[in-house]
């Protein structure tokens, strides 16, 4: 334990509140595990369907470890975010990415590379557009997140590295642009014929988050109950047609997330869309690293706080803590209470 953290813990113990703690370093450093990688394919008889897995965990980690999914944008694949898998496993987490067919890197790699309708780095945004409208694209992508649940309790209870470590009741959503269009529709966002939210699941992080397409925002978001972590940018913007290309819309399922629900935004100043993927598709921004950094910090405390039970975790992210850390780069709104 950092003499900062034990400093705070002995001060709230003799009644003295810190409005804004200073033990920002325990969360963006490196943690005390190394990382191991497993990989294979689960393949879902009900739809006929092969759904790549990775899974990074903390090596030599005790007892049953909290889990976090992460689902991957368009395009993407379970290799994608490896720097928020990688901290978030050396700091006590499984952390499961799951890969979509139909909306991953082998579903569209012809729209990378020159198609007909690409601009400058050759990508046929019409093509994403398309894939990106594909209703069973996304009800497919809906549908593996449960089925990935149960694959990792029958995991759990089968000869391998993880037997008997994985935490069912201690399960995190997360996951980047498509990816949190598939947070937001676990997290419980009603659409036109109803709601696929996972009750299993006990919080909620997503990164690059949409507004209702529809518009109504008021009434989509009306389900979201359960904690959530929502990160942008004031540059938040996915060159995919039929999709909002307003940062300010990414902001919407904070600003409409009821005020009974404990939430927490952060928007970095100067952040675009590929930030949090782990990508380098615009070199020579120095900011990304620092960005990806505050963002590892984040989701740590967030997943301490809600899945640890950490209350240190819960005033850090809240009460000052994270809004001191990322300082000029960006600003931090809380709502609802604090659990």
């Amino acid at each position: 334990m950092s003499q900062t953290r034990r400093a705070f813990l002995i001060t709230t113990a003799i009644g003295v509140a810190l409005a804004r703690p200073a033990f920002a370093a325990d969360y963006p450093a490196k943690g005390p595990y190394a990382v191991k990688v497993i990989e294979d394919v689960w393949h879902d008889g009900s739809r006929n369907r092969d759904i790549p897995w990775l899974i990074r965990y903390p090596d030599g980690a005790q007892g049953r470890l909290p889990v976090v999914i992460f689902s991957h944008g368009l395009g993407g694949n379970r290799s994608g975010a490896a720097y928020y898998g990688d901290h978030l496993a050396g700091h006590g987490y499984i952390v499961a990415y799951v890969e979509h067919p139909g909306s991953n890197t082998d579903s569209l790699r012809g729209a990378f590379g020159g198609g007909g309708g690409g601009g400058g780095n050759g990508i046929d945004y019409d093509a994403l557009g398309k894939r990106a409208a594909d209703p069973m694209a996304a009800l497919n992508r809906f549908r593996d997140i449960p089925f990935a649940l149960d694959q990792l309790t029958a995991m759990d209870a089968a000869p391998g590295p993880l037997q008997g470590c994985i935490d069912m009741a201690r399960l995190g959503m997360s996951g980047h642009s498509y990816g949190a269009v598939t947070t937001q529709a676990m997290a419980g966002q009603i659409y036109p014929r109803g709601s696929l939210g996972e009750p299993r699941f006990k919080a909620f992080l997503a990164m690059s988050p949409s507004g209702a397409r529809d518009g109504d925002n008021a009434h989509a978001f009306a389900g979201f109950t359960r904690p959530f972590l929502f990160l942008t940018g004031t540059e938040d913007v996915a060159k995919v047609p039929g999709t909002n290309q307003d940062p300010l819309d990414r902001q919407k399922p904070f600003a409409f997330t009821p005020a009974t629900t404990p939430a927490v935004q952060l928007v970095f100043k100067g952040g675009d869309h590929m930030v949090f993927s782990g990508s380098n598709l615009r070199p020579g921004r120095p900011t990304d690293p620092r960005f990806r950094t505050i963002t590892c910090a984040a989701a740590t405390a967030f997943w301490d706080a809600y899945l640890k039970g950490d209350d240190t975790a819960l005033h850090w992210l809240r009460d000052g803590g994270l809004s001191g850390y990322l300082g000029n780069d960006g600003v931090v709104s809380v709502k609802g209470p604090a659990r």
